[in-house]
């Protein structure tokens, strides 16, 4: 059966499908004319949608999509098929089979025809009061990368501010989404991450709608995040895009997410005051805002240093082992460059417990690159590094000074973790060392994560005690007992 199409206006749409079908058709990697034979059309037909002239009739709608989507998924499934994908959908998932690709792509094409038929027949989505809600895992894990990969590239000219209140230890989140999502960095340089969390770490662990380390150390890698703390109830949880678009969320009696996307401009504004008028407070700082509170705020600093650090945790290649002349050659090391030689001097002189993750030593060996945090990173050689983890040894001096470094293997990366007293700070940065963030939170917060899945363990019978430190969405078996061997690398 021909496909037809109505000619609905008399100047050329937006063409949301036009450029969707267009990208897609590169994706494939075939010629116009075999997609348009597939779809039962003329070449010169296919060509008016793809300017945005024309639009498939509504009656015809549903086979328009299901023969797009089925050609499509059919020429670019293969395993990893989603990196095909990553810049047209920056938000996106990996798909397990076809049938995963094909419903995508259904969902894809059915969300840019339907705006395009909304701009044909003047509905302003902007103020439309009725809607549609979607109920299921595929289809709210389907529309939510939709919906956001296009406010991702088509808003990628200003900056995007994103808040969130998404629990990400609720499994209905956590196991259906976040664990899922895959996010491409490189389309999402203009957001800003608002992430809110109910109470301390602790007691909203406890209900499912805490923030998990790992979800700090994932997202600050593509966005840059801000941490909120309230005591005031924020109701279900919600991901908005500023004056663009809120999503709501609810799980049914049996666990089925639910998501409920508006985008009336109206009621944004309302939403985003109402937000902002909360009991909320920021917990994070980023490079900038760190550096003038360490300036702002020399004593207590000072009181800091002086009171200790307890324990530390590396899921990057930190540089305790600088010497000061190699921190103070850094750019911008003028501010804070004395602070921090002499917060490396304490925690390596003082008896702080160190864990430190075999993935950040790879990387070190691989990159060279020991971090200062909130000044850069000092790069060393290939032929110096080896050297340059030899100075551990002067720290590996006596029994005491052995047992207190571990070696850790964790699926975390690019985060440290300070323990002082009360409070603990979260160190986390970006792959390219650009977009680093500093969040407090209480001691008892952080620790209920580490104390919680601490575990005594002998080492080839050696009877040698390693409490290896592992972070509460880890301990579920992703964390291991290295050989002691590995511990010779201190030593070599």
């Amino acid at each position: 059966m021909a496909i037809r199409f109505s000619i609905r206006v008399s100047c050329t749409i937006d063409m949301h499908l036009g450029r969707l079908l267009e990208q897609l058709i590169d994706i494939a990697k075939k010629p116009k004319t075999d997609f348009a034979i597939s779809m039962n059309m003329t070449p010169s037909g296919l060509s008016k949608i793809l300017t945005g002239s024309r639009l498939p009739v509504t009656k015809e709608k549903k086979l328009f999509i299901k023969l797009a989507a089925d050609y499509f998924s059919e020429h670019t499934y293969s395993h990893a098929c989603y990196l095909k994908f990553k810049d047209l959908f920056p938000v996106i998932y990996d798909f397990k089979s076809l049938e995963d690709l094909r419903s995508f792509l259904t969902y894809a094409i059915e969300y840019a025809l339907d705006k395009d038929l909304a701009t044909a027949n003047q509905v302003n989505l902007e103020y439309v009061e009725r809607g549609f809600y979607f109920l299921g895992r595929r289809p709210v894990l389907n529309l939510l990368c939709v919906m956001l990969s296009d406010h991702l590239v088509n808003d990628s000219a200003e900056p995007l501010e994103v808040y969130s209140t998404i629990p990400t230890y609720d499994p209905v989140y956590s196991e259906v989404l976040l664990k899922s999502l895959i996010v491409n960095p490189e389309r999402c340089t203009h957001v800003v991450f608002n992430h809110f969390f109910d109470g301390s770490l602790h007691e909203s662990t406890s209900k499912g709608k805490g923030v998990s380390l790992n979800f700090i150390s994932v997202t600050q890698r593509g966005f840059n995040l801000n941490l909120w703390t309230t005591t005031s109830d924020l109701g279900q949880p919600f991901l908005l895009l500023k004056g663009k678009l809120l999503l709501m969320f609810d799980s049914q009696i049996d666990g089925t997410p639910l998501l409920i996307p508006i985008a009336h401009k109206n009621y944004l504004n309302l939403f985003y005051n109402s937000l902002m008028n909360k009991d909320i407070r920021k917990i994070s700082y980023s490079r900038s805002e760190a550096i003038a509170f360490c300036e702002e705020n020399r004593p207590t600093v000072t009181a800091l240093f002086n009171q200790g650090i307890d324990t530390v945790f590396n899921f990057t290649s930190i540089g305790y082992l600088l010497r000061e002349e190699e921190i103070n050659s850094l750019p911008g090391s003028e501010k804070i460059g004395n602070w921090a030689w002499l917060l490396f001097q304490h925690i390596m002189n003082k008896g702080t417990e160190f864990y430190v993750s075999l993935a950040a030593m790879e990387r070190f060996a691989a990159t060279g690159k020991a971090v200062v945090p909130f000044i850069g990173a000092y790069s060393f050689p290939a032929e110096q590094r080896a050297p340059y983890m030899q100075r551990f040894n002067q720290y590996l001096m006596d029994e005491d000074s052995f047992n207190r470094i571990k070696l850790v293997d964790s699926n975390l990366s690019n985060m440290a973790i300070l323990c002082a007293g009360s409070f603990c700070l979260i160190y986390a940065v970006d792959n390219e060392y650009a977009l680093e963030a500093l969040d407090g939170a209480k001691n008892r917060a952080v620790s209920f994560l580490l104390a919680i899945s601490k575990t005594q363990f002998f080492i080839d019978g050696n009877k040698r005690t390693a409490r290896l430190a592992c972070l509460h969405e880890l301990a579920r078996g992703g964390q291991k007992l290295l050989s002691p061997n590995l511990f010779s690398l201190f030593n070599t």
